[in-house]
C-alpha cells in the first residue's frame, strides 16, 4: 500500500511540475516580451545629448534628423563627414536651416518650422522624403515632434494639420489659376514692362486668351497681374491698366 501511494504521489509531483512549468515558461516568456520590446523602443528613441554623440568624432558613424526622424547618413560621409557642407546636421535636427540655409543656427529654434510658408513646409517633407529613400531610418528624437515613448507630440499635430491646410490652399490656389490664369510679364529698357495673355500664359492651358488686369487679393500690398475672360467674369477686386485699351491682350506697365 505504501509503495502504490508513494507512485501516485510521484506522478501527481511529476503532472504537477509539468503544469507549472509550462505556465512558469508562459509568464518567463510574457516577461521576455515586455522587456525586449521596451528595449526596442528606448533604444530607437534618441534624446539630443546621444543623437549629438553620432557626428563622426565621439562615434564613427554620422546621424541627423528631419522633423523628429533620425537617419543614418555615415554612407554620404563626404556630404556630412566634418568639413564637409553638410555637416552642420550631422548630431541634430537642425530641420530650419534646410531651408533658411543658416549653417550656423544652433539656438533651440533650429528645428522650429511651424511659422514658415506652405511652399517651405512642401520643401522639407521632399527633404525629408530624400532621406528616407537615400539612407537608413535609425529612430526618433525626443523632443519637438516625438516624446520618450515616440508619441507624436501636440506639435507635430500642429504641423501635420498646417500641412493638411496647405494642401487645401494649394487646390483652391489651383482652381483660382483655372479661373484667372497669370500674365505673362516681361521688361527691357527700351519698353519697361509688358504684360500679355495667350491661350498657354501662366502655363495654363484653355480655349480662350483674356485680357490682362490688375487682381487684388486681401493681405497682398500689391496686385498681380491675371488675364480675365471677359465675357465671364466682373468684379471689382479687377482693374484695368493705364493708358491700355481694355480689349487689347497686351499692356505696358510702369513697374
Amino acid at each position: 500500500m505504501k509503495r502504490y501511494s508513494k507512485f501516485i504521489l510521484a506522478i501527481v509531483v511529476v503532472l504537477g511540475g509539468v503544469y507549472y512549468r509550462n505556465e512558469l515558461d508562459i509568464y518567463l516568456s510574457s516577461f521576455i516580451r515586455i522587456l525586449y520590446n521596451e528595449n526596442v523602443n528606448n533604444n530607437n528613441v534618441f534624446t539630443y545629448d546621444e543623437l549629438a554623440r553620432y557626428n563622426g568624432i565621439e562615434n564613427a558613424k554620422l546621424y541627423l534628423a528631419v522633423l523628429g526622424t533620425i537617419y543614418d547618413v555615415t554612407k554620404g560621409e563626404k556630404h556630412y563627414a566634418k568639413g564637409a557642407t553638410y555637416h552642420y546636421f550631422v548630431g541634430k535636427d537642425g530641420s530650419r536651416s534646410l531651408i533658411t540655409g543658416d549653417f550656423r543656427d544652433e539656438t533651440k529654434e533650429k528645428d522650429h518650422v511651424l511659422d514658415l510658408k506652405c511652399s517651405d513646409l512642401s520643401a522639407l517633407l521632399h527633404w525629408k522624403q530624400t532621406f528616407k529613400q537615400k539612407y537608413t531610418e535609425i529612430g526618433l528624437l525626443k523632443g519637438r515632434y516625438y516624446d520618450s515613448q515616440g508619441r507624436e507630440t501636440p506639435y507635430l499635430e500642429n504641423f501635420n494639420r498646417k500641412i493638411e491646410q496647405c494642401k487645401e490652399e494649394k487646390e483652391i490656389a489651383k482652381k483660382k489659376n483655372q479661373e484667372y490664369p497669370p500674365c505673362n510679364i516681361a521688361w527691357s529698357e527700351e519698353e519697361g514692362t509688358k504684360v500679355w495673355c495667350t491661350k498657354n500664359s501662366g502655363g495654363i492651358a484653355r480655349s480662350w486668351i483674356g485680357v490682362p488686369r490688375q487682381m487684388y487679393s486681401p493681405g497682398e500690398d500689391t496686385p498681380s497681374c491675371v488675364c480675365v475672360n471677359t465675357e465671364k467674369h466682373h468684379t471689382a477686386l479687377l482693374k484695368e491698366y493705364s493708358n491700355c485699351v481694355n480689349t487689347s491682350t497686351v499692356c505696358m506697365t510702369n513697374i
